[in-house]
């Protein structure tokens, strides 16, 4: 079984067709934003179907539905008529980002989808926690969106990847590390002759633990949205920082992942910034981060296989770590130490995935333990055994992850 990932703002409606979907497919994405009119999304499920994808799917009767028009629950169970054969179809997507007085509208479709189809389920993304006043609050509002509908799968995003304009008294101190701004970005959104500072801004794996907190006492899966796109503060994103966000969530526990955005949102797009960089540029071209994406995907899901459905069971942080509700490493899963810089340790069963969280450099996480150790290739996709030492050198590139597999 494949990780699932999938996307925000997918291939546009004067671009799709087959070899689009396929495009998106050797990209490593097997999920898809199938978000058009009814007949295109048909023609879209019918070719996901014939690819091996699968699709998360919007009607604008949904609106009907969500804005409790007359004659909503006739709208809404034609709707589910028409798509719900189609062996593509994954779930029904009804809101972004809903505040706390969405969640009874969102309970009542739920609970709508359920009795007319009993096989696909819903999907809604939630806010991150910085759009709620403190913990408690953003607890609570996972705790009600849950309890209410009786969700599957929780989904929420979070970017943490920003620029700010450098301050007169900065620029003559020079302490500061500029950030990457595109010279796309930088025309779209009147920026020249400004200069940014690189800021990544805390709380993102106190998000992180408060999600996965909250699965795991429901018992259902979770997953982040990561950032592609350069837009608004955000800046234009290395590599290695696309990998921090990938593997971070994976050393976590995450069961799916999720881009935004795939296509950039062209000159129709409403809301009140630009987008540079996205996976597909806005004319259909092919961005850098096209096959940056590509790479990371396939690495993703080598790694995945290489868990082998090992169940997650604990993450620790080791080295400094500004966020709150990490767990530091004291010694878990017959490792008695982990050292060597900015490092998280997932641990799966008998398996630990050691994963980078310095996106400038290389590091190497040291690790003691008295078990024999394997380290997963995640290139050959084979497991290696190695001699037996006192300390195990595991080469983390950044941002980047390896797999160990821990025996008796």
């Amino acid at each position: 079984m494949s990780f699932p990932i999938n996307f925000w703002y997918g291939i546009r409606p004067d671009f799709i067709s087959r070899e689009r979907l396929i495009e998106a497919k050797e990209a490593g994405f097997n999920i898809i934003e199938c978000r058009y009119n009814t007949k295109t999304n048909k023609h879209v499920l019918e070719w996901c179907d014939e690819l091996g994808l699968k699709a998360y799917l919007w009607d604008d009767r949904m609106k009907d539905a969500i804005n409790e028009a007359e004659g909503w629950q006739d709208t809404l169970s034609q709707m589910i008529a028409e798509y719900k054969d189609y062996p593509a179809l994954d779930r029904y997507f009804i809101k972004d980002e809903p505040n706390n007085d969405a969640i009874p509208m969102i309970a009542r479709i739920a609970e709508f989808i359920r009795q007319h189809d009993q096989k696909h389920g819903f999907y809604v993304n939630l806010f991150p926690d910085a759009a709620f006043p403190n913990y408690d609050a953003y607890m609570e509002h996972i705790e009600k969106y849950i309890t209410a509908t009786d969700c599957d799968l929780l989904s929420y995003d979070r970017y943490c990847m920003n620029r700010l304009e450098v301050t007169s008294e900065m620029l003559a101190s020079g302490e500061f590390v500029e950030a990457r701004v595109s010279d796309d970005s930088r025309y779209k959104n009147d920026l020249e002759g400004k200069i940014f500072f690189e800021v990544t801004t805390p709380g993102y794996f106190n998000n992180m633990e408060m999600v996965k907190k909250k699965a795991d006492e429901k018992g259902i899966p979770w997953m982040i949205i990561v950032l592609v796109s350069e837009h608004l503060t955000y800046r234009h994103v290395t590599e290695a920082e696309i990998r921090f966000e990938v593997f971070s969530s994976l050393a976590y526990g995450s069961s799916q992942l999720s881009y935004f955005t795939y296509w950039a949102p062209g000159a129709l797009h409403t809301e009140p910034w630009k987008y540079s960089h996205a996976i597909i540029q806005s004319d259909g071209t092919r961005d850098e981060n096209y096959y940056i994406v590509k790479r990371i995907n396939s690495e993703l899901q080598s790694l995945y296989s290489g868990l082998e459905g090992a169940k997650h069971t604990a993450v620790f942080h080791i080295g400094e770590e500004r966020d709150e509700l990490v767990t530091h490493f004291s010694g878990y899963g017959g490792v008695s130490d982990i050292s060597g810089g900015r490092i998280i340790a997932g641990f799966f069963e008998d398996r630990l995935m050691l994963m980078n969280k310095d996106f400038n450099s290389v590091t190497v996480a040291k690790i003691k333990t008295d078990k024999t150790v394997q380290k997963y290739s995640k290139y050959a996709k084979v497991w290696y055994t190695l001699d037996k030492r006192e300390q195990y050198n595991i080469r983390l590139a950044p941002g980047d992850a390896e797999l160990i597999r821990l025996t008796d």
